[in-house]
């Protein structure tokens, strides 16, 4: 086998144009994307398309903290107008795709927000502040209202009610830790050496190949974005690194989840310098797609198991776009494209399957090794697409585990979503619900059905990767938030829920949202989020059929009153007891 060499990202923002074995060199910034391909019949599952075929990244938005407004702004796709003369300059306006929440959304509302309640040191800490400093610690002055919080109500989950075992142990902002002059740049001053490792998803094999071409180099695609991410906060931050300060390890392999697990080990391994770049690593970023966000799972698992990778030195993030974590679509397997990859496909793809069900040896051991880098102090990132026709968003969100170290967020393709609507409010404050410890009476897994892929355009499990705020979320989850040592969330061990394939049945909706707006809990941090959903769903114009019969299944929320806003009070301290600080973006 032969040993590839550790690869330097160059510094700045853009990686330099290079082809070759291990890859291909993609620029962090790119105005120009290409055309997806235009394929006719069913729509067809597309793992890994190839680098060549996917649309490029756009601009991140301007103003990542106003989601709604924002959405509802931005133009619709146009052809400039132009002469025959310059006819070849008009080229069409990108819709920025949006990523949400955003870290603000949830690191700076409750209740992360909240600095937890202090222990013995802290205390200690707390009086000496007090002592000489009269004005007080912000410790002393947060309310402590999460411990009188009405329980959720349990029917109708997919995951219990963990907020108060969680709320304490969730990474929390520096600057929320009292850490206010210096608390937005710590992270990225303690960290002088970073390793990216980058993980592909599914190879496509057969006549697949034959329609997006061979899908070479995206593991170098994702470690080259996360590279960049990590290039540009550092440099915002005011710690810019230098030109060998990042190491990126890209392997690549294709196969079965095990087997492609056992081959990137050896690969890392064998390689001498990827071995000291991972022990002397301050930070560790793992970027994968697909099917390879388990692979990352299990290889991570065994760097640390091996002591390649030491938990106690290293900070760990991971970041999984549309993993493949509760399998693809149920209905995959009776379409014709599930006959393509019965039949001509290889066993890596059959295996997809096999991670619908709980119980199912790939399931099991998947399951044990993201509790054991849980336990170690991983920060884990699952971010889902809206517009994905392989992944439902209950399985990229992987939404049957409970963990305060894990955060979830949606990728919102600009050119299928122009605008927001009921539809992307509502599946947006299922995902903050989550992030806050809280369940979401199973509505984010009711509705993956109804925006699937097919409903729409289907190329979101693709275009993922090439949106720079996916890599954002996880750069500043990782360097602006206390670790899950320091805060707890490692001692506290991963809750699941059984799951299995199926078809779910359409008309538990209305009851899964009545769940979600009526549950006292929820009222209390997403009241002003509850009542722009309400709002949303009376100003709905689906064009689809499909969405059009959404739409009819929740006609009860025709009735549901629009929640009355507290009124303030004169006491600034009492009004900050009464209601959460921030909204949601304005949902």
């Amino acid at each position: 086998m032969s040993n590839p060499k550790a690869t330097k990202q160059p510094a700045g923002d853009a990686a330099p144009a290079a082809t070759g074995k291990g890859g291909t060199w993609v620029p962090w910034r790119s105005s120009t994307p290409n055309a997806p391909p235009e394929v006719d019949g069913p729509p067809i599952p597309n793992p890994e398309p190839a680098p060549e075929d996917v649309p490029s990244g756009t601009e991140k938005p301007t103003q990542p903290r106003m989601i709604k407004a924002r959405m509802r702004t931005v133009p619709l796709p146009a052809l400039a107008k132009a002469s025959k003369s310059n006819a070849s300059e008009a080229a069409p306006t990108r819709v920025p795709s949006l990523v949400l929440p955003s870290f603000d959304d949830t690191f700076a509302r409750p209740p992360r927000v909240w600095a937890p309640r202090a222990g013995i040191w802290e205390r200690t800490v707390g009086a000496l502040n007090a002592y000489f400093f009269p004005k007080g610690s912000q410790n002393d002055r947060r309310p402590r209202l999460t411990t009188a919080l009405p329980k959720q109500p349990q029917h109708g989950t997919a995951a219990p009610h963990l907020h108060a075992e969680h709320e304490q142990a969730m990474p929390r902002a520096y600057r929320v830790l009292g850490d206010d002059r210096t608390g937005a740049t710590r992270g990225y001053k303690r960290a002088k050496k970073v390793v990216v490792l980058g993980v592909h998803g599914w190879f496509a094999q057969s006549i697949f190949k034959n329609v997006i071409g061979p899908p070479v180099g995206t593991s170098m695609r994702f470690a080259t974005m996360m590279a960049g991410s990590v290039r540009e906060h550092f440099s915002e931050a005011g710690c810019p690194l230098p030109t060998d300060a990042v190491t990126i390890i890209a392997p690549q392999h294709d196969g079965r989840v095990e087997e492609r697990t056992r081959r990137f080990f050896e690969e890392i391994v064998q390689n001498d310098e990827w071995v000291q770049a991972l022990r002397d690593a301050d930070a560790l970023m793992v970027a994968a797609h697909s099917q390879g966000a388990v692979v990352a799972t299990l290889l991570l698992d065994q760097l640390l198991r091996e002591g390649v990778v030491d938990a106690k030195r290293t900070r760990i993030g991971v970041l999984s776009m549309c993993g493949i974590y509760q399998g693809p679509f149920v209905h995959l397997q009776s379409s014709l494209a599930s006959s393509y990859i019965h039949y001509f496909e290889t066993g890596a793809a059959r295996e997809l399957f096999e991670f619908q069900t709980s119980d199912s040896p790939v399931s099991q051991k998947h399951r044990a090794a993201y509790e054991a880098n849980l336990a170690a102090g991983v920060k884990m990132v699952h971010v889902g697409s809206i517009d994905d026709n392989v992944v439902p968003l209950y399985s990229a969100l992987y939404a049957s585990a409970a963990h305060p170290s894990v955060l979830r967020a949606v990728y919102i393709d600009g050119v299928a979503f122009p605008k927001t609507d009921f539809l992307i409010s509502l599946i947006i404050l299922c995902v903050a619900v989550r992030n806050c410890g809280f369940h979401d009476h199973n509505l984010l897994t009711l509705l993956s059905a109804s925006v699937a892929g097919s409903l729409y355009s289907g190329l979101g499990h693709s275009l993922i990767y090439d949106e720079p705020a996916v890599y954002t979320l996880a750069t500043r989850f990782l360097f602006e938030t206390n670790s899950p040592q320091s805060s707890g969330a490692a001692q506290i061990p991963l809750v699941t829920t059984p799951f299995a394939a199926q078809r779910w049945n359409p008309y538990e909706l209305p009851w899964g949202l009545r769940g979600l707006l009526e549950d006292e809990t929820i009222h209390y941090f997403f009241r002003d989020d509850i009542t722009e959903v309400v709002q949303d769903y009376r100003l709905w114009q689906p064009t689809s059929k499909p969405l059009k019969d959404l739409q009819w299944r929740l006609s009860p929320m025709r009735t549901v009153p629009i929640p009355e806003a507290r009124p303030p009070t004169a006491d600034p301290d009492a009004s900050r007891a009464e209601m959460p600080e921030r909204g949601l973006s304005k949902l």
